[in-house]
């Protein structure tokens, strides 16, 4: 009785706790959303519990100017990595986590997106759709599948930007999600517009401006009135565009919203341009700029300087409109936006013939006419239309799916209550034969045996059914695993693509780097946690093989923030020299694991950094704990390296020796990991060991690179034999 007691204790205490903890999650969710990032951040100092502060940090990352979400984003991706390792969370906890690093990936992904890097921000939205699908978090996917259409719009490929939407509308009428309804018409009718389907676009806006006026969404409502006075101007109806466009300013600046108000402002220019009033025009133009210039918005810039330019030619200030045309066609080249590269190609066409450069009139001339031939693709008509058609039937199709899924409810509930009143008719059942018993022995002594004997009956029947029902369940529960553990596999393999992708090609190392190489990579597990990067700057070529914290998973997260963190000392610090690159990398991976100081954290990496000047044939590298070898006349030089990881270090932390040397032609450098050394086989299971290694290398360092990468490939597998791979291997040799 007692032991009783303590369970249902136990288990209350337990019901508070959890009532508790989603009060505090409640309670910091209404605060957040009221907050500025100055208030955000200061909360953010004060809370611990990392369900509650990832939250903060993709809120922050949400509403911070756009050089901190980097930061915000990458702190985040950290706190799910580092809980999802561990096995002891709950349920929900593990939910939330795979929700806020979907969020923090489409925020990387706006990132790559707003400084041009298209191909980089499809990636971080398919691997944040790929969390979301794992997770069924179906607002999440639809707001994922509508990023990924903006990208594929702006490219010109209208097929596949329609397709992602009307998998982004199916999501939001399913769920019912009438805010993201709303924002999707306005979406597929917009695309639809831009691409000569004036009347099916004017339709999907009337939907979009009904919806967002009922749920009474200002900031979505002056999108659907700005669309609307864009088909009317389009039209040359003047008057009821204006009419649009002044109401949809109204509303943005009602709600603040400056980003929306940068493009109403623009489309009143576009009024005063068409009436000649090109002073007011340019004013208003000129606002405009200043509003996407300061908000980092590449493609609003691109686009408000066409205007600009057509307003100064009509004034005929030709220079200053010389000036903003190539500054516009640069950025539509980074973008790879064709309607913005044909506009502006076109102006900087005329503009160059008008100045007597007939050459480059010529050449920007054609650049437009092969961005018209891609704008006016007739494909691009004849799937849109398709894909209307094919909407109405899959939304058909889905209602009678949903009609079936109800019906299937309906079914499930009348046999659950059948099964309720067979129980209740055996629990009946089973309190008659005892009351029976009771009687038959008060009033026939001589029947006892006889009771006692089918009592015991019906317990063995009862001992049966339950036996027949934990198998029952433990059989549910076998597929239940098995379908988990196929999802888990499917979101590795897929997560290994994604690793590949930002691994530096072969094909890029063979390009920029003047030197016979090879890279012999073989993980442990489906990804990895070592990998190697390569990158030709600050005319020099930098290449590294590193080894992160773990492996599998939790070593592949890692290696994709070491990766992040080395293009970024690089390329935008601009850091040269190996060793000052390793310090700052420490100083990074500190910051993001470990920012407060106060955690036993010992994640980071081992690596080993090179810089090639091949022009004066000098070699400059950092290593951690990780070595470097030269053969050279075939002799081994080996160069110790520090000991010390590219992350926390309990020890008194130095800065990373620079090693210089002049290289000579036919020298041969070598880069590892432990992986190689560390593997168990052979005839007595023991160790390869860096001596075998060694030797391999000095026996054939005078043949070709790729036939030595085939021959450490066979040694390690036949030296593994049966036995199972310990670690990741990474091997890279290049000879000058």
């Amino acid at each position: 009785m007692l032991k009783t007691k303590i369970s249902i204790n136990l288990i209350c205490v337990r019901i508070t706790i959890y009532i508790l903890h989603i009060l505090i999650l409640s309670f910091f969710s209404q605060y957040v959303f009221s907050q500025n990032p100055d208030s955000l951040k200061q909360v953010l100092k004060n809370v611990h519990h990392d369900t509650v502060r990832v939250k903060l940090l993709v809120e922050l990352s949400d509403v911070c100017e756009i050089e901190e979400i980097d930061s915000y984003v990458n702190q985040a991706l950290v706190i799910c990595n580092k809980n999802l390792k561990n096995k002891s969370i709950s349920q929900r906890e593990r939910f939330l986590f795979f929700k806020y690093a979907g969020a923090a990936l489409n925020n990387k992904g706006f990132i790559s997106d707003q400084i041009g890097d298209t191909e980089k921000a499809i990636v971080y939205y398919e691997l944040a759709l790929k969390m979301q699908e794992f997770i069924n978090d179906q607002k999440g996917m639809a707001y994922s599948l509508n990023n990924i259409a903006f990208i594929y719009d702006n490219k010109g490929d209208v097929p596949k930007s329609l397709e992602y939407m009307h998998k982004a509308l199916k999501i939001q009428e399913a769920i019912q999600d009438k805010s993201g309804v709303a924002i999707s018409f306005i979406n597929i009718g917009n695309v639809l517009r831009a691409h000569g389907e004036e009347s099916k676009a004017i339709d999907y806006f009337y939907k979009g401006l009904k919806m967002n006026e009922e749920l009474q969404n200002n900031s979505h409502t002056a999108v659907a009135l700005l669309n609307l006075g864009d088909v009317y101007y389009t039209k040359g109806d003047t008057a009821n565009a204006l009419k649009n466009f002044n109401k949809a300013i109204a509303l943005y600046e009602k709600e603040g919203d400056e980003y929306g108000l940068a493009y109403a402002l623009v489309n009143r220019g576009h009024i005063y341009k068409k009436q000649h009033q090109y002073d007011k025009a340019l004013v208003i133009f000129e606002n405009s700029l200043n509003m996407f210039e300061k908000q980092g918005d590449k493609a609003g810039v691109a686009k408000t300087m066409v205007n600009i330019v057509e307003v100064l030619l009509k004034q005929n200030n030709v220079s200053r409109a010389s000036e903003l045309a190539q500054k516009s066609l640069k950025i539509s080249q980074e973008l790879g936006y064709p309607l913005e590269l044909k506009a502006t190609s076109e102006l900087l066409s005329k503009i160059y013939a008008k100045q007597g450069s007939y050459q480059k009139a010529y050449e920007l001339h054609c650049l437009y006419k092969l961005m018209e031939d891609s704008v006016n693709r007739q494909e691009n008509r004849k799937a849109s239309i398709q894909k209307g058609f094919q909407y109405e039937y899959e939304k058909k199709s889905a209602e009678d799916s949903l009609r079936g899924v109800a019906e299937r409810k309906v079914f499930s509930v009348k046999m659950q209550q059948e099964k309720t009143q067979r129980i209740a008719l055996y629990i009946g059942i089973v309190l008659i034969t005892f009351f029976s018993a009771f009687m038959y022995n008060r009033f026939r002594v001589t029947q006892k045996q006889k009771h006692i004997i089918e009592s015991q009956k019906v317990e063995v029947e009862q001992q049966r059914e339950l036996a027949d029902n934990r198998r029952v369940i433990a059989e549910e529960q076998k597929y239940i695993i098995e379908q988990k553990q196929k999802e888990i596999l499917d979101s590795i393999h897929y997560a290994k693509r994604i690793q590949q992708a930002m691994l530096t090609s072969e094909d890029y190392i063979a390009n920029h780097f003047n030197a016979d190489t090879f890279i012999f990579y073989q993980p442990k597990d489906i990804v990895s946690g070592d990998f190697y990067w390569a990158l030709s700057h600050h005319d020099q070529f930098y290449i590294s093989a590193a080894d992160c914290t773990g492996h599998g998973v939790p070593g592949a997260f890692m290696s994709l923030l070491n990766i992040s963190f080395l293009n970024g000392n690089v390329i935008e610090r601009g850091f040269k020299n190996p060793a000052e690159i390793l310090n700052e990398q420490r100083k990074e991976i500190i910051k993001a694991l470990n920012p407060n100081g106060n955690e036993n954290s010992k994640d980071g990496m081992d690596c080993a950094l090179c810089a090639f000047d091949l022009k004066n044939s000098q070699l400059q590298f950092a290593l951690s704990n990780n070595p470097l070898w030269l053969i050279r006349e075939n002799e081994l030089m080996e160069y110790k390296a520090d000991k010390m990881p590219v992350g926390m270090y309990q020890e008194v932390q130095k800065d990373f020796t620079l090693h210089s040397i002049n290289i000579q032609k036919g020298d041969c450098v070598y880069l590892l990991t432990d992986g190689y050394a560390d593997q168990f086989g052979g005839d007595k299971g023991k160790k390869f060991k860096y001596k075998q290694l060694k030797d391999t290398l000095l026996a054939n360092a005078n043949k070709p690179m790729e036939e030595q990468k085939q021959i450490l490939s066979q040694t390690i597998n036949t030296w593994k034999g049966n036995l199972e791979q310990v670690d990741d291997i990474l091997i890279i040799g290049v000879r000058v």
